[in-house]
């Protein structure tokens, strides 16, 4: 059996609009604010669905798939493919996210 922790996938990249993006992952990944610490400043559980998602940008895609629970609403090939085009977009904004580690540890 896995013992890794799956995790239920509600908003997809796709859904969350470019500024707020952009302003998620300014903190998460520029300014290196720690996911925790960001939840417990997001007032809306839309704004905690947003920066989950945010916080899977800088997964490895193998790992990602792994990790992803069966019940999630969000497909895990879809889920894949707009973060890909989130981080092109966010490139075009001088914002580069590496998968499996960024500048943050």
């Amino acid at each position: 059996m896995d013992a890794k922790k799956k995790v239920k996938v509600s908003t997809c990249f796709c859904k969350i609009p470019i500024k707020r993006l952009i302003e998620l992952v300014k903190m998460r990944f520029v300014d290196c604010v720690g996911t925790e610490d960001l939840m417990a400043k997001m007032k809306t559980e839309k704004e905690r669905e947003y920066l989950a998602t945010v916080a899977l940008l800088d997964v490895k895609d193998n790992e990602l798939l792994d990790m992803i629970a069966s019940d999630s609403t969000v497909e895990p090939q879809h889920l894949l493919a707009c973060r890909e085009q989130a981080k092109k977009i966010l490139k075009d904004y001088a914002i580069v996210i590496g998968a499996g580690g960024g500048s943050c540890e």
